[in-house]
This record gives C-alpha cells, structure tokens and sequence, in this order.
C-alpha cells in the first residue's frame, strides 16, 4: 500500500489545500516542484506565483510538456517597484501594490477554453511580510471556495511557508484553512537519496469526513523532481483521529437527563386527561390490552357544540 505522502502527491488521496512549511535547514522547494510536476498531469493548467525565486530557475529542470501547462506570475523580479521593469511577453509581473488577491490575478490571465487549473506559490511568506497574514488567508480561502467564481475548477492549491520566519501565530493562521501540513525536518545522511531521506515529513492530513491523519514518514526528491518515501520505525506510521463536536448541552443552566429514580417516577405519573374506569370494583390498569390508547374527554358545562355553526361560542 502507498504512503499517505505518496497519495496526496500524485492525487489519489484528495487534498485541496497543502501547505508545506520548511526552514533554512531543510528547504520544501524540491518537494513543491514534485507536486507541480505531478499536478500538471490531472490539470489542463498550472499558475504558479513565484516570491521567493525567478520563473527561470524555477522550471528548471522540467519537461517540455510540464513547462507549457505553466503560467507563471513573476513576484520576484520587481515587486515593490524599484526597478520599473514592464510586463514581460512570457511571464506576468506582479507588485505587491497592485496584488488585490490571488484569484483575481489568475482570472486577468486565464486562457480560454481551460477547465481545471492548480495553484503553486513558491512562497507565502514575503507576501505575508510585505502585505499581511490576514490578506494571505482571505486569498487562500477564496482560492478553495469557488462558489463565487465562474472561471474553471481549482482543483488544487499547494503553498510553500518558511516556519523559521514567522511566529506560531501566523505559521497557526495559515494552516487553519489547510487540509494538508508538512512540516519538514532536515535528516542528515550521506546516502544515496534512493536509500535514505533527504528530510522527515511530519504530516497532518484531514479527510472530509472529518477524521485527521497523522503521519511521520522520511522523503527525497531526485533531480527529475520523482518522490521517494521512508516510512519511519521510530514510530506508530498512523495516527487517526476524530475532530471533537461541540457539546450543545454543555454550560446548560438546567440538566436535560433524567436519572433512574426520576424516570420511575415519570413513569407512574397519571396524565390529567386520563380516566381509569372501575370495572367489578377493581381499575383498570393504565397501558392494558383493553384500556391502552383510550382517551376520555369529559365536556364542560360551558362547552357548546354545534355541527353547523362550529365558531358559535366566540364574539366576532
């Protein structure tokens, strides 16, 4: 059976959104190339923003085939405008000035006729730096709903975050809408990359019927951005869990339980508008075969009935 790694990278187990978190001990740039190279094959497109290097030396290293699905959105070369570099005939510059959200920038770029697309961005943190936390989750979360959007279907959304960078609450922020987190640890080793793990993969994957999946596993990423996985000895492989549901009775000023002592007495209680008949000077017992479903309704002396005028008795 394939790793869970394995399945969220070439698509079997659905993910749609993953953020990959590394530091500068151990870079996640290998690992996001492997899952561009990989979503290429189920998607007709692929926008990938690029803060942190050039489109360049980004599809390095690609195939022919993998390179014309890509479009990307040059974040890197002069985002805060100091060079006034133009829009370029092959890539789409972006400055953080003019960044209002990431789906739009897509849908200003779309080429027709296309009819799922993925999202790599290459990385979130100088966007975070140079706009704000609260503007990269707002852009995110709009990037996974597509209830407001006419263009084609996001099928996959994979983001690089430097957890080095940033303190836990905004490393916290980001993945709270994430179905999938990496968290990437260096794993020293002078091994081929096919025997040993460049890095261990700490991974938290929630599945929409709400279970959580947790998962230690050691990775490599050759030159042809292909993954090798490691599963790890030191520890259970699979951790499953269940997301707690609020308690709507908790913190309740009145206890809707009964114990048994109350439900007995609950039991005995007659109800008001149930007669128990005498019959030979001894009751009939309430629930019996000849009394069970029985209502008897005796009629007030204020009570009048009358077939043809059935509102007679109220003032109008």
């Amino acid at each position: 059976m394939a790793s869970l790694l394995h399945q969220i990278v070439h698509g079997s187990e659905s993910s749609s959104l993953i953020v990959i978190q590394d530091s500068v001990d151990i870079s996640g740039r290998p690992l996001l190339r492997c899952f561009t190279n990989q979503v290429s094959d189920r998607v007709d497109q692929v926008h990938v923003f690029l803060f942190d290097c050039s489109p360049t030396v980004f599809l390095s290293g690609f195939d022919p085939a993998v390179r014309s699905k890509v479009v990307c959105h040059d974040g890197w070369s002069d985002p805060l405008e100091w060079n006034g570099i133009s829009l370029s005939e092959d890539h789409n510059v972006i400055h953080f000035s003019a960044l209002t959200e990431f789906k739009s920038h897509i849908e200003n770029h779309m080429t027709k006729g296309i009819q799922s697309v993925a999202v790599v961005i290459d990385s979130l943190s100088p966007v975070i730096i140079n706009k704000s936390v609260t503007f990269v989750c707002k852009g995110l979360h709009q990037l996974i709903q597509s209830t407001d959007w006419e263009g084609p279907d996001i099928s996959e959304v994979v983001c690089l975050l430097h957890q080095d960078v940033h303190d836990v609450a905004t490393t916290s922020a980001v993945c709270h809408s994430a179905t999938t987190v990496l968290y990437l640890e260096p794993y020293k080793s002078i091994a081929p990359i096919q025997q040993e793990p460049m890095a261990m993969c700490d991974l938290v994957h929630r599945r929409k019927s709400g279970k959580v999946i947790r998962m230690r596993e050691g990775l490599s990423v050759d030159h042809d951005y292909r993954l090798f996985v490691f599963p790890d000895k030191t520890m259970a492989n699979i951790q499953v869990e269940i997301e707690p549901q609020p308690d709507p009775t908790a913190n309740l000023t009145f206890n809707l339980t009964l114990k048994d002592s109350e439900r007995k007495a609950k039991d005995s209680v007659v109800l008001p508008y149930t007669k128990v008949q005498q019959r030979h000077g001894h009751p009939v017992k309430i629930g019996s075969s000849e009394q069970s479903g029985k209502i008897f309704y005796e009629p007030d002396e204020a009570d009048d009935f009358d077939d043809e005028d059935p509102d007679d008795d109220l003032d109008i």
